[in-house]
């Protein structure tokens, strides 16, 4: 019976301990233990066989019973100490709970300070903000009136003064004026509603009015017409007509070689008096003017023509033409070619320390202002000459006989003129061109490897911005009335300036990381300024001529796209030559070897990344001629063998 009853305790006693296996999971893990007693499967028989296999093991019967007992007792102690260990825990525990509470509430009261403060805080940036919108607004207005005030003073005075010029004739100071004046006009465009702004609109109509119709009335004058084509006049039925003038032809000699004389003598005074007066002065409406000598010239030609045309139409007209071709070439040879301003270089090294002490061109051998309006005033005079020559020619067609107008051509002459042009641009890029070139032989002595930080623009890119707004302004003032060769003077200067920048930014080796980074803010800086070039200095900002912006903005991006290929890593080697295939599409070996050589590799580094750049270039297509940049590389073994089959076949399909 006592047997039966233990049996039960055990059954009821292990279905009250057994768990879950996700508990003994967590047990086993919370406390790994290698005991066979602490196991969820223990058999308390195979634990008593393992501990004694055999009838001699029982033996020590005695020894293990006491060790069992042994870490019985030390169990009950554990349980004991536990058990008296969480009498207190549920008083902790709510101890705890509490004080959990009070430091919630007082977390929840510092939020609220916070956002309270915060909604302040939003509050009063909201009113600052409000203040400085205000203020913004009324600056913009401000210097919005400001601006308007001064077109208006600029404009008002403009129309006083073409008015008074138009008056007195004088079309060489009208010219520039009226172009300033309509530049200024166009920013009223919108406050035409305004009755004073609409009558200074109507008065400039007038002007231009009046001034046209002057102008031609002058011209007329100086060239009268024949009507709106040019007609030979109609022969009289006169039998007689041109017979007594014809007995003086043979004799008409005399009279053409005395124009002869008298146009030397006149070139000779022109020639003194350019030098007793000397050039147009600078700062006055004289600067860039017409010579007033070349006027002169053409309305002692106009008096020649008139009376030679009365005495005969013939070959004394063809005579007199041969004779105004060479004082034309004398004209642009000893007036206007013979005062242009001979350039000097200067010799000698230039550092870092001489830029930075370089002050307003001191260092650099310049045009003076006077030589700069000189050049300019010669380039309006040839221009003035090319215009009225081409106008001559057509007036002698006019006046000489039918059979013999094929025989008067003045083209010689206009080439002579637009060479004195052209040489006048020429020298005029020059002088700005040398101007930088310091700056551009600083830039590559620099030690770009050392360059620590990136900063502000360099020193030599503010040398190369200070000339450029010396010389640029000067220039375009005095060739307001020429705009076109005030344009072709950019486009020149810029395809110069830029292929040099970008030789000497090759010259730059080795540049470390930073450095290409100064550089590159360097040109990004360059290329603003050259962008903003036809129009720096002045007030009335006009967009530039899109042909110049486009060569501008090829040349500086291509110089930005090099500094980038020298920045970007050259590990992988592949993905550094896919970079530069990819940048740069003017590319070849020789650019790919100068950005090594910037990047300061070694020639065995650099053979490696050539050859890979051969593989993947891009083949060109057949039948090319050669054009493309990527026939600058050298062709290999194979491209050479077959152009010499291509050659082969040629040659046997011409014979």
């Amino acid at each position: 019976m006592m047997e039966e009853e233990e049996l039960e305790f055990v059954e009821e006693l292990e279905a009250v301990l057994q768990l879950t296996p996700e508990v003994q999971l967590a047990i086993e893990q919370v406390f790994p233990s290698q005991d066979p007693l602490d196991r969820a499967d223990f058999n308390a028989v195979e634990y008593i066989n393992t501990l004694f296999p055999t009838e001699q093991s029982l033996a020590n019967i005695d020894e293990v019973v006491n060790k069992i007992r042994l870490k019985i007792r030390r169990l009950d102690d554990n349980i004991r100490t536990v058990v008296r260990g969480q009498t207190n825990v549920g008083q902790d525990g709510r101890q705890a709970l509490e004080e959990a509470q009070k430091a919630i509430q007082q977390l929840f009261g510092k939020i609220k300070d916070i956002k309270d403060k915060a909604e302040k805080s939003e509050q009063m940036v909201k009113e600052i903000t409000r203040d400085i919108k205000q203020l913004d607004h009324a600056k913009r207005h401000l210097t919005t009136s400001i601006t308007t005030l001064n077109h208006l003073h600029m404009l008002a005075g403009g129309v006083d003064s073409l008015e008074a010029m138009t008056r007195r004739r004088q079309y060489g100071e009208v010219a520039n004026l009226l172009q300033g004046v309509m530049n200024v006009l166009e920013h009223f465009h919108k406050y035409m509603g305004i009755p004073q702004i609409r009558q200074l609109s109507e008065r400039v109509k007038a002007a231009q009015t009046e001034l046209g119709q002057q102008i031609l009335a002058d011209f007329e004058e100086a060239f009268p017409s024949q009507g709106t084509k040019p007609k030979k006049p109609k022969v009289p039925d006169n039998p007689f007509h041109g017979i007594v003038s014809k007995c003086f032809e043979p004799h008409l000699y005399v009279y053409i070689e005395s124009q002869d004389k008298n146009l030397g003598e006149l070139i000779d005074r022109f020639v003194a008096d350019f030098k007793a007066q000397g050039p147009p002065k600078p700062n006055t409406d004289e600067g860039g003017a017409v010579l007033p000598s070349c006027a002169d010239l053409f309305v002692y030609y106009k008096k020649c023509m008139v009376q030679c045309s009365q005495l005969s139409t013939g070959e004394p007209m063809i005579a007199l033409t041969t004779i105004f071709q060479k004082y034309l070439r004398e004209y642009a040879w000893k007036i206007l070619s013979g005062n242009l301003p001979k350039t000097t270089t200067s010799s000698g090294g230039l550092t870092i320390s001489s830029l930075l002490k370089e002050k307003e061109g001191s260092e650099v051998a310049k045009f003076t202002l006077e030589e700069l309006c000189l050049i300019c005033s010669i380039l309006s005079t040839a221009e003035y000459c090319l215009a009225t020559t081409q106008q001559l020619e057509e007036k002698l067609k006019e006046k000489v006989d039918v059979s013999l107008t094929e025989r008067i051509n003045l083209t010689g002459e206009m080439d002579t003129f637009s060479t004195v042009i052209s040489s006048s641009i020429q020298l005029l890029v020059q002088d700005l061109d040398a101007a930088c070139d310091p700056a551009l032989t600083a830039m590559s002595k620099m030690q770009w490897q050392n360059v620590e930080h990136v900063g502000d623009q360099s020193p030599y890119v503010t040398s190369v911005i200070l000339h450029i707004k010396q010389n640029v302004p000067i220039i375009r003032d005095n060739l307001a009335s020429t705009r076109k060769y005030f344009t072709q003077f950019c486009i020149k200067f810029a395809n110069s300036f830029i292929p040099k920048f970008i030789t000497h930014l090759f010259k730059c080796k080795p540049i470390s990381m930073v450095g290409a980074e100064q550089l590159l803010l360097d040109t990004h800086s360059l290329k603003m300024v050259l962008l903003d070039l036809p129009s720096i200095g002045s007030q009335v900002v006009r967009k530039a001529p899109a042909s110049y912006t486009k060569i501008v903005v090829k040349g500086m991006t291509r110089a930005e796209m090099i500094l980038k290929v020298v920045m970007a890593p050259h590990e992988p080697l592949v993905v550094f030559v896919d970079n530069y295939i990819k940048l740069l599409t003017d590319c070849n070996t020789e650019t790919f070897q100068k950005i090594l050589d910037m990047k300061g590799l070694k020639r065995s580094e650099q053979s490696n990344m050539l050859e890979l750049l051969r593989q993947r270039l891009p083949t060109p297509p057949s039948g090319a001629d050669g054009s493309s940049s990527l026939s600058l590389m050298a062709p290999t073994p194979e491209q050479e063998s077959s152009r010499i089959r291509k050659l082969e076949k040629l040659i046997k399909k011409r014979l």
